[in-house]
């Protein structure tokens, strides 16, 4: 990252925000700034896993109490205080959220790019929030039909990075007056293992439905699966897999209705909107002050 943009940051960036890039600073030289990074968004993910997903706490478990051997006592303090920094960073863009305004941030794209941890032989950079959130406006415009007939949107991601494009998607509902955390589900593919715990971390905390893969999109190979608290308390399994069914039922009756009229065209289904409608607020839902408005 320029010395402009840094500065930029410095003069912009939340409280909390600057105290995540000082407690990850604070680890010194005796670890390197990239293992630190590595394993705060790796243990983090961990310990939101194995809240929600017992079928896989064991072996993360285990994986957590790993990596926790490489810090001493008072190294260890710091992973929960950095954690709650970051929790902070997000809770204060979602208190401001409202159509059209600031939105949501990559927050731990752009501390990766502070810390200068970005890998150019790799590759290894993420885009400018500003630039994902405009792509997002624009690939998101028919969102609203996908909302009316389905109920909700589904969004793929290939290569999902630290998950900057799926925020920038959540963010472009928001502009459009739905509530993303209950019309949107995104499944997110990334072969980085990095790339993996930064995404299902901030997705997660912004209690976004969504499935990370670790595996990869070209191959088709997976690896694992991460299955954020929204996904599972929200019950998108079942919600997904009864849209899968309504959409593979209309097409016969489809191929039906277009032989007897006798029609050589290609149709789009005509699925009906679900049974059940949700009124969504335009505004950010009202929590008690002892509340994250996350959740």
């Amino acid at each position: 990252m320029s010395r402009a943009a840094q500065r930029r940051h410095q003069a912009t960036a939340s409280h909390a925000h600057k105290e995540l890039l000082s407690l990850m600073k604070a680890f010194g030289y005796r670890h390197s700034m990239n293992d630190v990074f590595a394993d705060f968004v790796e243990m983090s993910a961990l310990a939101i896993s194995n809240a929600v997903d017992r079928h896989h706490f064991e072996a993360r478990e285990k994986r957590y109490l790993e990596i926790a051997k490489k810090y001493d006592r008072e190294e260890l303090t710091r992973f929960p205080q950095m954690f709650g920094a970051l929790t902070m960073t997000f809770e204060e863009r979602v208190q401001q959220l409202v159509p059209n305004g600031d939105g949501l941030a990559d927050v731990l794209g752009q501390t990766y790019m502070m810390l200068e941890l970005g890998n150019d032989r790799a590759g290894q950079f993420f885009t400018p929030y500003t630039v994902s959130r405009m792509m997002a406006g624009i690939s998101m415009t028919d969102g609203a039909s996908s909302i009316e007939r389905d109920g909700f949107v589904t969004v793929l991601e290939p290569a999902s990075g630290a998950g900057g494009m799926v925020i920038a998607c959540a963010d472009a509902l928001n502009d459009a007056g739905h509530n993303y955390q209950q019309r949107m589900h995104a499944t997110c593919i990334d072969i980085d293992p990095r790339c993996v715990h930064m995404t299902y971390v901030q997705l997660a905390l912004l209690h976004i439905p969504a499935i990370v893969v670790h595996g990869n999109a070209l191959s088709g190979e997976s690896w694992g699966s991460w299955f954020t608290p929204a996904h599972v308390l929200g019950g998108w399994g079942r919600r997904l897999r009864a849209a899968r069914a309504r959409k593979d039922a209309e097409v016969p009756a489809l191929e039906a209705a277009a032989t007897a009229e006798a029609e050589v065209c290609i149709v789009e289904p005509a699925v009906h909107g679900p049974a059940r409608h949700l009124d969504d607020p335009v505004l950010r839902v009202f929590v008690p002050d002892d509340q994250l408005a996350l959740f």
